[in-house]
């Protein structure tokens, strides 16, 4: 019998962990979120009484479920306490291999025993998490997007370890908060980051090569590509320290020959090309028309 997901822990009390506790008790379940000091988990129930506070005022949520919503979500600094009764532990710390590694040690060690154990990390190896525990089958990357209670894509990463019906729960528990899962198999930046790094990369290099103004690189994209936002103007959005770490991340782990490759076409739409097979103009390219 599949489990099913009732009580969630999430492990960190910042922008993405209250995020997260917040749309999974607005969907029903119980949840705890725990932080490492009294004043970061007082901070994230605060942001987390905001979001239901704008919830009212828009609409969204009415007085009675604001009531519900809050008496389903506990906060704490014990590890022990938050994990004791969970069915699913989402782990959003610091994007750190070593200090997520340590908490997935905890998590096993305290953790019942059915209890999947999944990390919100956007671009770090699952499969490595796993690795620290002894559950690696149970395993799993849920990455979310900020804000959670708006964005509706979640990556559902596989480690090697992950077992089918670990993937199969986390899929369906995502689809139980209304979001919009995508499966993907475990590589550094997984599919957004991989992709949004050389974007945000590139546009950097033009800005540093002084090819154009970050404001001109930013209105082609705009303007060009039909991007809400430009590239130069998403990075200062996303902070530039979190690009600059989460791009060293991925082009450290897939080493020089993946940067080296990526300069020339790919050897997939070479054949595709050959094949004839060039896209809508001639019915059939990556997809079928």
């Amino acid at each position: 019998m599949e489990l099913e997901i009732k009580r969630v822990a999430v492990i960190g009390a910042g922008a993405m962990g209250t995020g997260i506790a917040y749309v999974c008790a607005v969907k029903g379940c119980d949840v705890s979120i725990r932080d490492v000091n009294e004043d970061l988990v007082k901070r994230g129930m605060g942001k987390i009484r905001e979001m239901i506070a704008t919830g009212v005022n828009r609409g969204k949520l009415t007085p009675k479920d604001a009531e519900e919503i809050v008496k389903r979500i506990k906060s704490t600094t014990d590890v022990a306490e938050a994990v004791r009764d969970a069915d699913l532990v989402i782990e959003a710390v610091f994007e750190d291999l070593d200090l997520k590694k340590k908490v997935f040690k905890e998590l096993d060690e305290l953790c019942p025993s059915h209890t999947i154990l999944a990390s919100n990390t956007s671009v770090l190896s699952i499969t490595e998490m796993g690795s620290a525990t002894k559950r690696p089958d149970k395993v799993v990357g849920l990455h979310f997007f900020n804000p959670p209670y708006t964005m509706k894509l979640v990556e559902v990463i596989s480690g090697k370890e992950t077992s089918d019906e670990t993937r199969k729960v986390a899929t369906d528990f995502t689809v139980s908060l209304e979001k919009e899962p995508v499966l993907v198999k475990d590589t550094p930046g997984f599919i957004v980051n991989r992709i949004l790094g050389a974007a945000l990369g590139e546009a950097i290099y033009l800005l540093e090569e002084g090819i154009a103004s970050a404001k001109d690189i930013d209105k082609a994209c705009v303007l060009g590509l039909n991007w809400p936002m430009g590239p130069i103007a998403l990075a200062d959005f996303v902070g530039l320290d979190v690009v600059y770490h989460s791009g060293k991340s991925v082009g450290d782990a897939l080493g020089e020959d993946y940067l080296r490759k990526r300069s020339q076409p790919s050897k997939l739409l070479e054949e595709k090309v050959k094949a004839g097979h060039l896209g809508i103009k001639t019915r059939k390219g990556f997809y079928e028309y």
